[in-house]
């Protein structure tokens, strides 16, 4: 599987990932990123307790 390249699917789309040869012994979910971080949330009363 070295030197293919296949889409993998993070639950929005599928995000083309080329494989090396440091990828052995890994998952293929460790190199699509899944979550967007937006920031803090500012001016929230509830953070603040």
């Amino acid at each position: 599987m070295i030197g293919h390249t296949i889409a993998i699917h993070n639950g929005k789309e599928h995000l083309p990932i080329y494989i090396r040869d440091g990828m052995i012994d890994h998952k293929l979910e460790e190199f699509v990123p899944i979550l967007n971080f937006r920031g803090h949330a500012k001016n929230n009363n509830r953070s603040r307790r």
